[in-house]
């Protein structure tokens, strides 16, 4: 993104430190209206961060200038999910104004101007925050207008398109352009003409101008035409490139005694210490080598070619895939699991609810299914990077700026203040476009690294990691097993029981208390629309040796797989078409929304369903994740034995209040597409403590021609909006596994389907 302007770092200065009012607004005058308000921090994530991060700090505002520019600056991120143009809608919806005459930027960060973007929150959890805020600067134009006539009378003025009009009686009219409000709009006097509480909201959400509509995104031009900033593409005066090179296994260490000599050709060497996920010195532990040269091509070469001593662990069987099975399969059989359903605060060991589920189980359940998981990587197109420009007093630092493709810009100030022992006021992050987030950048591994190295060599540095240090060095979606048990009595559920094995992101990052049930292992498992009958959902910790971090969708795609699977066995075993079977166990009011959404799928996908071609089979799944459901019908065939073809998928989403329908449909079809992959081919498995699968010839994607048609369907809801970015994974993979079953009468409990796959030959 580009620097922000001289407004931007005036309003910085007039808010900084300060907390906001119970109103929620900070007013300055900085060449007209500036309102600084703050965007709340939401999602699963982001609650997280709450606990330590003040939540009454500005990180947003919004600038209508005496020039008759109008615009918001945010601090999260944008990374190809629309978050720049839907929450400019929002805010442009209350204020009155044309989207011709809104502009959205990203704000630097400072200690009070960033929030984190994750969750499939980016836009839903900032709704009636930037409707507030819209509202409030357009009463503040309109008291402004009170000024200019003298007359109070709030029902005698209107906005419109960045106008006030007045209309006080025959011969009393007039009207003014935002611009020539703005200066009086930032004035005590007009502050003091408002009522007190909340702005009123005057859009009727019925007969929204902008919300819902097919806006041109404001991202898109800058990234067709090429002008676009992304980590990547930062360039400084007197830059120097890093590469990086990782132990080979985790937990391997750089003694002192083992650097290597500097490559003739490199600028320097840089050993790296290694942090946790929060950014902090993990003692004693340099697990990396930055080779730092007057171009990254250089840099790759020389880190490729380095010999480096490493001492490893004793033991790595806690990083191979057949030992992590081994000790998963023991403790699905007889490991301790803790109760996740139902719910208990605190959670309870699951034992004593077992015996009354197992007693309506009955000794021959209808379904006993076991489902396998693997670990994946994110592979986001643009691997991690950080530039970092550090002034110097001497040898010790004064200013440290940095421009990162980061979700968490908030974490990156963290991590600097860590390393650099400056205050946060000393330190700017940029953040820039993000070629995928997917949750991997959020973690400060990659930020880490690049602020060592720019301290060591006193240059602007921009640290670059190769495509096999990306993949293999990776914080992976964690591997998973699932036991599924169920019976049936009169074609309905009697009982439900359902066990899972996983290792805990929370638990790992130190944000799980003893004896509590990671949320992200067993979302997609509990809160189900379905009567169950009697049922439990038990959740047994897995200590495994590898990294795992948040995915998109995390948990849910993983339990959605087991659940909708099950689903499908359980319709077969009682004669029942899927859909039906899925209508008879949506009984509860609470489910309404999920018939509507699986309705609408059976409509939309019935006239094809009825005239597939032989060898063609289809395959349904539903699930909930971030506030929204979604359906999705898929359509398959099978060319060759061990080879598949997806032909279509039908998708139907719920997602609350709609911001932009183009937006929505284009992350359906991009977590559509993800999840193919990962259902297809997707996994990172371990040998001895090394990854297996360092670049795309081993990690299969998609080729253009093999891509689905896709068709979305969005159904209209007056609800607050909900997250759009990450609910299309988890319902994939089991309509795939369910159309495959139907089209081969093989039921597929290990993903990914095809593992071993690569993209030779095609």
């Amino acid at each position: 993104m580009n620097k922000p302007t001289d407004i931007s770092t005036e309003i910085l200065s007039a808010a900084a430190g300060q907390r906001i009012s119970r109103r929620g607004f900070l007013t300055f005058a900085v060449n007209g209206l500036a309102l600084a308000f703050v965007m709340p921090i939401v999602g699963r994530i982001g609650n997280l961060e709450a606990a330590t991060t003040p939540t009454d700090l500005a990180n947003a505002y919004i600038h209508i200038g005496t020039d008759g520019t109008i615009t918001l600056a945010f601090g999260g991120a944008e990374m190809g999910q629309g978050s720049m143009s839907g929450l400019t809608q929002i805010l442009a919806e209350e204020l009155m104004v044309d989207w011709d005459q809104i502009k959205v930027q990203q704000w630097l960060f400072d200690p009070i101007v960033s929030y984190l973007t994750g969750g499939s929150s980016a836009v839903s959890g900032r709704f009636k925050t930037l409707l507030k805020a819209g509202a409030a600067a357009r009463e503040l134009l309109i008291a402004a207008a009170m000024l200019k006539t003298g007359d109070p009378t709030r029902s005698r003025y209107r906005a419109e398109s960045a106008q006030v009009f007045y209309s006080g009686g025959p011969g009393a009219s007039a009207f003014w352009d935002y611009a020539d409000l703005a200066a009086g709009a930032a004035s005590a006097a007009a502050k003091a003409l408002l009522p007190a509480g909340d702005p009123p909201l005057l859009a009727d959400p019925l007969n929204y101008r902008l919300i819902g509509q097919a806006v041109q995104r404001v991202d898109l031009p800058a990234k067709v035409d090429g002008s676009a900033k992304y980590g990547i593409d930062i360039w400084l005066p007197d830059m120097v490139f890093a590469a990086i090179k990782h132990s080979p296994v985790p937990g391997g260490t750089l003694a002192s005694a083992n650097v290597p000599a500097k490559p003739a050709a490199a600028l320097a060497l840089v050993p790296c210490t290694a942090s946790d996920t929060r950014g902090k010195v993990i003692a004693g532990t340099t697990n990396a080598v930055a080779v730092v040269a007057t171009n990254t091509w250089l840099a790759f070469k020389l880190a490729s070619s380095l010999s480096v001593k490493w001492t490893l662990p004793s033991s790595t069987s806690d990083v191979d895939s057949s030992g992590i099975l081994t000790l998963a399969n023991s403790l699905m059989a007889t490991g301790t699991a803790l109760l996740a359903e139902p719910a208990n605060s605190p959670p309870f060991p699951a034992g004593p609810y077992e015996a009354s589920v197992r007693s309506d189980l009955g000794t021959t359940p209808t379904v006993v299914a076991n489902y396998t998981l693997p670990y994946l990587a994110h592979a986001t197109m643009e691997v991690p990077n950080c530039t970092v420009k550090i002034t110097f007093s001497g040898s010790t630092p004064t200013f440290c700026e940095i421009w990162a493709p980061t979700q968490a810009a908030g974490w990156v100030v963290t991590t600097a203040t860590t390393l650099t022992k400056l205050p946060a006021s000393a330190i700017v992050v940029h953040t820039t476009f993000l070629g995928g987030g997917l949750g991997r950048k959020i973690e400060q591994d990659y930020i880490w690294q690049a602020i060592q190295v720019a301290l060591v060599v006193k240059k602007p540095v921009k640290l670059t990691w190769q495509r096999e240090e990306d993949l293999v060095h990776d914080q992976y979606r964690p591997f998973a097993l699932a036991n599924v048990s169920a019976t049936l009595s009169s074609g309905k559920i009697k009982a439900w029981f359902y066990r899972t094995v996983s290792q805990s992101i929370l638990g790992q990052r130190g944000w799980l208390g003893p004896g509590s049930v990671d949320s992200q292992a067993v979302e997609g498992a509990v809160h189900l629309p379905y009567d169950l009958g009697n049922h439990l959902v038990e959740w047994v910790p897995l200590t495994a040796g590898i990294a795992v971090g948040f995915w998109r969708s995390v948990g849910a795609s993983i339990n959605a797989f087991a659940v909708e699977s099950t689903m499908d066995e359980l319709a077969k075993a009682a004669g029942k078409d899927p859909f039906k079977f899925r209508y008879d166990h949506l009984t509860s009011s609470a489910a309404q929304r999920f018939y509507s959404v699986l309705g609408a799928a059976d409509l939309m996908s019935s006239s094809w369903r009825k005239t597939l071609p032989a060898g063609h089979a289809w395959g349904v799944a539903i699930a909930e994740s971030f506030g929204t459901i979604v359906c999705e019908v898929i359509e398959i065939s099978q060319p060759a034995a061990g080879s598949l073809r997806v032909h279509r998928v039908d998708c139907v989403v719920d997602c609350g209040t709609v911001i932009n329908p183009n937006s929505v449909e284009a992350q359906m079809q991009g977590g559509i597409l993800h999840a193919l992959n990962a259902t297809l081919w997707g996994q990172s498995t371990f040998t001895a403590g090394k990854a297996n699968q360092a670049n795309f010839n081993k990690y299969r994607v998609m080729r253009l021609s093999e891509m689905p048609v896709v068709n979305v369907q969005i159904l209209d809801s007056t609800n607050p909006p909900s997250g759009v970015g990450e609910p299309a994974v988890p319902p994939l993979a089991p309509a795939l596994a369910n159309a495959y079953a139907r089209l081969t009468g093989i039921r597929t409990y290990k993903l990914p389907m095809f593992p071993g796959a690569t993209m030779a030959g095609l």
